[in-house]
């Protein structure tokens, strides 16, 4: 009897994987056509910096301030919230960000959010009650059709549609009013604002205000109205009575304990308008571009054509470096084109340097094999290696709370090039986000940019907080720890036990590299 249901249930999801689910084709939605007219871009924008073209921006380097930002935009709102994300957790602070979208909902504002599917299980039930509001809509973009149900039938499906399922929207955004937006590394997630105990990740994102984010706000329009954007309604096994009950949002959810949490869940007027000239007082006026990889050819099973994408923008500007490059993300893979851009730059006199995770600090270990094998040819191309310990400084605001995570990932996404031009956003710089992911970047030109952008890198690379890897014989490297006195070296990976080593041992001869 058993091995009968088991092979119903095999048949049932390969059945439903014949083809990827889509919606229905109906009519799109797009981003508010004129923002100048909404009180966030009056709080933000500078008329003559908007009309000569020039955005604002700023960066978000401490998690606390993320969630913060976050929270005042979307308090802000007065039209549309547009949110895209890989990851939602259902955690404190997801459930905060969720509770000031409703909120948003409640005063007229339409939110749209859209979710990569790879992460929506049964426990994300939270999200299909929240788009019950007449003002909210919710997307899963390239769903498991088995979303929403329990995790071991996302398994049996995964292993039958593997080639649909390991595509990714990775993309990151806030976009409100067509006014202001928020792009990077981070999910909507405790440990990416600082405040999950056990891990957090360091990270960064931009703030933008002004004429590009018309262009964000565009780039999320792509994916929305993409046919593999699937409302959550088309879900409907198990669901409850229609109707939005604000009551009942969190009723299957793991409680919470509200004294846990030690940030606002939202902004009275006041603080709501010290935040946003908070904001509007840090940003920098420039010229910006939105760089993406559109839904079309990664959710087709295709790579990027030649000469598109983000990859081939990285390619374009390490090619016109002239004195420095300076790499921070979470992964790192060598392509033969990366090889050859890096020797040609160092042939040319342009430096190289990469700020990534240590085998201890790192999130993905099987990521960190496929790094692990380029190491020796990065340090022969002359690429000067950062790798990040596993418990660095906490952000200052994060530390004045009381909260020091057990462990810390590198996990910006970030390239300067020659003190001038800064490259940021979702793609990181393995095999995956070429291959198999959507990303977004966006790419700004000014030296004043890039100098503060450079600094918060600087804190990031204190020595202290790191360990430099260097090149002592033709095939042997050493970890240097120059926070200690006399510097401390090692001839393996820092601060990893027996078992994590013989598995990076294993991993590095795992023929995987495109997967990663």
């Amino acid at each position: 009897m058993k091995r009968h249901c088991v092979l119903a249930l095999i048949g049932v999801v390969l059945g439903g994987c014949a083809a990827a689910p889509l919606r229905a084709p109906g009519p799109g939605s797009a981003g508010l056509a004129a923002p100048e007219a909404t009180p966030l871009w009056t709080a933000l924008v500078r008329p003559e910096e908007a009309a000569a073209g020039r955005s604002g921006f700023d960066f978000l380097e401490c998690g606390l301030d993320a969630y913060l930002v976050r929270l005042a935009l979307i308090e802000a709102a007065r039209h549309t919230v547009d949110v895209q994300y890989y990851i939602w957790d259902l955690d404190a602070s997801g459930r905060a960000v969720s509770e000031a979208l409703l909120r948003a909902a409640d005063r007229g504002v339409r939110v749209r959010a859209l979710v990569d599917g790879f992460h929506v299980h049964d426990g994300a039930a939270p999200l299909k009650r929240i788009a019950r509001h007449p003002n909210v809509e919710v997307r899963i973009h390239n769903p498991f059709r088995t979303a929403f149900r329990p995790n071991g039938l996302r398994y049996v499906e995964l292993v039958f549609d593997f080639a649909r399922l390991n595509q990714r929207m990775h993309n990151k955004i806030v976009a409100v009013d067509n006014a202001a937006a928020i792009v990077g590394g981070r999910n909507v997630s405790d440990s990416y604002f600082g405040l999950d105990p056990a891990r957090y990740f360091l990270d960064r994102d931009v703030v933008v205000a002004g004429p590009l984010t018309a262009g964000i706000s565009a780039s999320f329009d792509a994916f929305w109205n993409d046919p593999r954007a699937v409302p959550v309604h088309d879900f409907a096994h198990d669901d409850a009575a229609p109707g939005f009950d604000a009551a009942s949002l969190w009723a299957d959810a793991p409680p919470l304990d509200p004294d846990a949490f030690p940030l606002p869940r939202r902004f009275e007027a006041a603080a709501l308008a010290a935040r946003l000239d908070e904001i509007r007082d840090g940003l920098l006026w420039a010229e910006g571009q939105v760089s993406l990889t559109a839904p079309g050819p990664v959710f087709a099973g295709q790579a990027p054509a030649p000469g598109t994408g983000i990859e081939a923008r990285l390619l374009t500007l390490l090619a016109a470096a002239e004195s420095e490059v300076v790499i921070q993300t979470p992964y790192m893979m060598l392509t033969e084109a990366r090889s050859a851009a890096f020797a040609a730059a160092r042939a040319r006199g342009v430096t190289l340097t990469l700020h990534t995770n240590s085998l201890a600090s790192t999130d993905s270990s099987i990521v960190h094999y496929g790094y692990a094998r380029d190491r020796l040819e990065l340090t022969r191309l002359g690429v000067e290696l950062h790798e990040m310990k596993e418990r660095p400084r906490p952000c200052p605001r994060a530390a004045a709370l009381g909260i020091a995570p057990a462990r810390t990932t590198l996990h910006p996404k970030t390239v300067v090039f020659d003190r001038r031009r800064v490259l940021v956003g979702s793609f990181n710089l393995d095999h995956r986000s070429i291959l198999y992911n959507s990303e977004i970047a966006i790419l700004i030109d000014s030296p004043d940019v890039a100098a503060r952008v450079l600094d918060a890198m600087a804190r990031d690379m204190a020595p202290e907080s790191n360990w430099r890897v260097a090149l002592e014989a033709p095939a042997r490297l050493v970890w240097i720890d120059q926070g200690e006195d006399p510097p401390l070296r090692l001839d393996s990976e820092p601060r990893t036990g027996v078992l994590q080593q013989i598995l990076a041992w294993i991993g590095y001869f795992l023929p995987i590299d495109h997967l990663l």
